[in-house]
C-alpha cells in the first residue's frame, strides 16, 4: 500500500513540473527512461537510494515526507552550513511568528471542544511546520556552538 502511495506521489511531483524533461530526470538519477516509468507507475520499487536525489532534483520533498510520516517522524532541511548572525536571528523571528500562529490555530481548533477534519488539515501543518522550524534550529544552535568551539581552539 505505502509503495503504491508513493509511487503516485512521485507521479503527481513530476507530473507538476512538466517543464521537467522526464528523460534528463532519468539520465540525472542514473538509470534509464524505461525503469522510471515503470517507478512512477508504481509497477517496480523505486530503488531507495534514488529516492533523496530525486526530491532534490525536482525541489520537491513530499515523497520524503511521506515516508517520514509513516516512521512516525518529521523531517525537516538543514539550515546552511554558512549561516550568518544575522540570518540565525532571521531564522528565531520566523520560529516565533510560526509558533504564534499554530498555538492560534490550536486554540480555535479546540475552543468548542470538538476537533473537526477540517480544522486538523488547517492546524496539523501548523504545528508540522513549528516542529520542523524547531529542529532546524536546534542543528543551527548546535553548528554554531561547534563552529565556536573550533574558532576557541584554534586561537589557543
Amino acid at each position: 500500500m505505502a509503495a503504491n502511495e508513493l509511487s503516485s506521489i512521485l507521479s503527481r511531483v513530476v507530473e507538476i513540473k512538466a517543464d521537467y524533461d522526464t528523460r534528463l530526470l532519468a539520465q540525472q538519477l542514473g538509470t534509464n527512461y524505461r525503469s522510471l516509468m515503470y517507478w512512477l507507475r508504481g509497477e517496480r520499487q523505486l530503488p531507495a537510494e534514488l529516492l533523496p536525489r530525486m526530491c532534490l532534483l525536482l525541489k520537491n520533498y513530499e515523497a520524503l515526507d511521506f515516508l517520514e510520516s509513516q516512521a512516525g517522524r518529521v523531517a525537516f532541511k538543514l539550515p546552511e552550513p554558512d549561516i550568518t548572525l544575522e540570518r540565525e536571528l532571521v531564522a528565531v523571528s520566523h520560529l516565533i511568528r510560526e509558533v504564534g500562529e499554530a498555538l492560534e490555530s490550536v486554540a480555535e481548533t479546540l475552543a468548542d471542544g470538538v476537533v473537526e477534519e477540517s480544522e486538523l488539515r488547517t492546524t496539523i501543518p501548523k504545528l508540522e511546520a513549528v516542529i520542523q522550524e524547531c529542529a532546524s534550529l536546534k542543528y543551527l544552535l548546535e553548528d554554531l556552538s561547534k563552529k565556536r568551539k573550533k574558532k576557541t581552539k584554534n586561537h589557543l
